[in-house]
């Protein structure tokens, strides 16, 4: 019996994902300028040929793995901006970014040994300057709605706090005390 459109597009969507955390595993392995196509493609299983049917080449992988990591923070962002929820807006955001790092763990364990590859940061260029320019961008709008003096300083520390607490975390998540180091940040910034 052939399978319905449905059933195709579930295992192209598995194929897809498959082949993206393959490459995410293999660039943090090997490196991104060592990895080559025939090496995801024979970790993934998947015919190199077949490969090109959903990524045109390492660079296009590479951009899909930035875009995985951009709507994690994006949803942070959502949560942040969420009026339903009491908590002040930069609590929320704070809350959300470490509840999605401990989601996405082995992701952004990876992603954190990819991301800062030479070959990488040349790579992703201007995208990666433009992600990390809306991202302060975003938190200083948080800053100035809440009247903090220096709204391009503030986003810049709590920009590096949050990506560094992540960092820290994700390389020993059984002995990094996330939880008391999210209240504590939480508490510095309830007022903001």
């Amino acid at each position: 019996m052939p399978r319905t459109e449905e059933q195709n597009q579930h295992l192209r969507e598995e194929s897809r994902a498959r082949i993206l955390e393959t490459a995410l595993t293999l660039f943090a392995r090997y490196g991104y300028e060592k990895t080559s196509i025939r090496m995801i493609a024979q970790e993934a299983d998947i015919a190199q040929g077949l490969l090109y049917n959903y990524f045109a080449g390492k660079e296009q992988l590479l951009f899909a793995i930035f875009e995985q990591s951009m709507r994690d923070v994006r949803e942070s962002f959502v949560l942040a901006d969420d009026a339903s929820d009491p908590r002040p807006p930069l609590e929320r955001l704070i809350r959300g970014s470490f509840a999605i790092v401990r989601r996405n763990l082995t992701f952004w364990r990876l992603s954190y040994g990819v991301r800062m590859q030479a070959t990488v940061i040349t790579g992703l260029g201007q995208s990666l300057h433009a992600w990390t320019d809306t991202i302060r961008q975003t938190l200083e709008g948080y800053f100035r709605q809440a009247g903090v003096a220096q709204p391009e300083i503030e986003a810049a520390i709590l920009f590096a706090q949050i990506d560094g607490i992540a960092q820290h975390y994700v390389l020993d998540p059984e002995h990094y005390p996330l939880a008391a180091v999210e209240e504590a940040l939480v508490a510095r910034y309830r007022s903001s």
